[in-house]
């Protein structure tokens, strides 16, 4: 579906890089981005959706180009939930997830039935329906992410890139957003989400990849990447032990404040 390869980025002189960074989101991928802040996990979601440019290499969607893709068609196949949006205007809620549909509504931007009914049921599902007409400024960190999410999920797009949809969500919300995420994906969607939360990310996803320093450290099902070794080789920590839910049997990781773990 999304292919980056030999990707060279640089964030001004003496910047951060990405230098020949290659990957590849498969078809049918339910995967999570993780590593360390800085690591470049959001530059890499901004070249695969698209929004950032001036790389070197090649980036395509579906095996086109996407510097030469038309933006409508790019976006027929990527949706993208930014970490924050910053509005200009201080757009409903309704109008917000309504733009989802302007890759389906034309040059005009006149929304048909269909694209109202799918605007409805993004907000149904995330529970906005009701909160339509509130500004989205006036809406809490939580409340704005899921506007953001619906946004994208209003899109109807095959790809779902989200850098870190969790952040602002209590655990109850994280949770639901998760098991909508799960029935997306089982309904077809490519999901590939950044998250810094190891634990959740283990015991959600297929694929973990983890990045640091601007390459990819470790790419696998949860048991091959969440392990001690690799933790502490790419977060620098040691004070902690991984163990396997005995619920699920994927690894989670458990710190352990003030002591060293004796894990080898």
């Amino acid at each position: 579906m999304l292919k980056l390869g030999n990707i060279g980025f640089t964030y001004g002189i003496n910047g951060f890089k990405l230098h020949d960074f290659s990957l590849e989101i498969r078809q049918g991928d339910f995967a999570a981005l993780a590593g360390p802040n800085g690591a470049g996990k959001s530059t890499v979601m901004k070249i695969l959706a698209g929004i950032t440019g001036g790389y070197t290499g090649a980036a395509t969607a579906s095996g086109t180009d996407m510097k030469k893709m038309d933006p409508a068609v790019l976006a027929r196949i990527i949706s993208y939930v930014p970490q924050s949006d910053s509005l200009a205007f201080d757009y409903s809620v309704e109008q917000i997830v309504s733009m989802g549909r302007r890759p389906h509504t034309g040059p005009l931007g006149v929304m048909s039935q269909n694209d109202r009914t799918a605007v409805d049921a993004a907000m149904e599902e995330f529970g906005l329906y009701r909160k339509r007409a509130r500004l989205y400024n006036s809406l809490s960190g939580g409340e704005k992410r899921m506007a953001l999410i619906a946004r994208a999920v209003a899109q109807d797009s095959s790809v779902m890139l989200m850098d870190e949809p969790t952040s602002s969500l209590d655990i109850q919300h994280q949770e639901k957003l998760m098991e909508k995420l799960c029935g997306l994906h089982a309904a077809g969607r490519t999901v590939l989400m950044i998250s810094h939360g190891i634990n959740l990310t283990s015991e959600y996803f297929d694929r973990v990849i983890l990045m640091k320093d601007g390459i990819i450290a470790a790419d696998g099902s949860p048991a091959d990447v969440i392990t001690s070794d690799k933790l502490k080789e790419i977060y620098g920590i040691e004070n902690f032990v991984v163990e396997n839910n005995p619920l699920t049997g994927r690894p989670n990781i458990f710190l352990i404040p003030g002591r060293k773990s004796n894990i080898k």
